[in-house]
């Protein structure tokens, strides 16, 4: 049934930083600007010397081992991975400066060294019982996987919670971290300022999605994967404000919708747009645009510019810190590590992700009667 959405948010925006031990090996290197390339926040992680630093990563399944290679890629002194079960851990006996510990995030018992950075890579139902564990155990600095929770409210909850005991703690939308992101915010500063952003999160539905995912997963899925694309749109041009929207369709395994339009304007005063249609065949996008420019990032993993409406999109090259990592893994935890690199990377607090999710959630119907 179609539906028409007006919302409005107060404005309120809120931005942590995290405290890690690393040392400069280039002295060269200036502090970066908020708007750094993406060579320039290469440029600073290679300089960065993280061997003083430590993690602690829970749960060991396709994303803790995406954590650990993003750690080992920058060089931290001291990793421990502690999953549910042995096996997954027998081969990280092997590796120099990893321990692990099975049994569960309950297994861990002892208190952390005051700069360990806790990192909470268990299944979406795990995700807050688990960063309240590490919070209880003395971790003051949490990276939580995405999406933290399928429902904002949780989420508001769980900051009140850590917030309460000084927890900086961060949603794990590895692709704010994106070395393209990155980029095109650099270039659009350069540029003056965004004047409009539009952006796509129409998904790409594979044969087995259904069959693969938890039925309260993929009621929310909107919430669970669709915030990707959505928080890179608008970690550039700022959260929602104020906006409308028009839903209609429905999947089987998805009922609130599958066609997905609307507008608004961000809190830093960018008109928007959105569409999504998850019977089609589209796919994830993002265009921002400025007076001199438009840059596109899709695939998000890359960057296209014209500077003429006559001209055909030109791929931007790219650096990043290290190609073998899965990208924005380690931008993102080097983010968490230093406060030099948390100015260059639009990590997303948890304030700011209850306010995404409120915004999916409305787009996306899932607060409807």
């Amino acid at each position: 049934m179609p539906s028409g959405l007006h919302a409005h948010l107060p404005g309120h925006h809120h931005t942590g930083r995290s405290a890690g031990i690393v040392t400069a090996l280039d002295a060269t290197v200036e502090t970066p600007h908020p708007a750094a390339t993406a060579e320039e926040l290469a440029a600073r992680i290679n300089s960065t010397d993280f061997s003083g630093c430590s993690a602690t990563i829970i749960g060991y399944g396709g994303m803790g081992r995406q954590y650990l290679k993003g750690l080992q890629s920058l060089g931290v002194g001291d990793v421990h991975v502690c999953s549910r079960s042995q096996a997954p851990l027998d081969h990280l006996a092997e590796m120099v400066n990893v321990t692990a510990t099975a049994g569960g995030y309950p297994a861990l018992t002892e208190a952390p060294s005051s700069n360990d950075l806790g990192i909470v890579a268990t299944p979406i139902a795990d995700l807050v019982p688990a960063a309240k564990h590490l919070a209880s155990i003395g971790f003051r600095k949490i990276l939580i996987e995405k999406p933290v929770s399928l429902w904002s409210v949780e989420i508001d909850e769980l900051n009140t919670c850590l917030a309460a005991h000084g927890i900086n703690a961060f949603c794990a939308y590895n692709r704010l971290a994106y070395p393209s992101l990155i980029e095109a915010r650099a270039r659009a500063a350069q540029d003056g300022r965004i004047t409009s952003c539009v952006y796509s999160f129409t998904e790409i539905l594979t044969d087995d999605l259904e069959h693969s995912h938890p039925t309260d997963v993929l009621a929310r899925w909107g919430v669970a994967n669709s915030l990707h694309p959505i928080g890179m749109a608008h970690s550039v041009a700022g959260l929602p404000m104020t906006w409308s929207g028009h839903r209609s369709g429905a999947l089987a395994w998805h009922p609130a919708g599958s066609v997905f339009v609307g507008s608004g304007v961000t809190e830093d005063d960018i008109p928007f747009s959105y569409q999504a249609d998850w019977g089609s065949k589209g796919r994830w996008s993002v265009e921002i645009n400025t007076v001199k420019a438009s840059y596109r990032l899709c695939p998000l993993e890359k960057l296209f510019t014209k500077d003429s409406s006559l001209f055909d999109w030109e791929e931007i090259p790219i650096a990043v810190h290290d190609s073998q990592v899965k990208a924005g893994f380690a931008e993102q935890l080097a983010a968490m590590l230093d406060p030099d690199i948390a100015a260059m990377v639009p990590l997303m607090d948890l304030t700011q992700t209850a306010r995404l999710t409120a915004f999916g959630e409305d787009i996306l119907g899932y607060l409807a009667p």
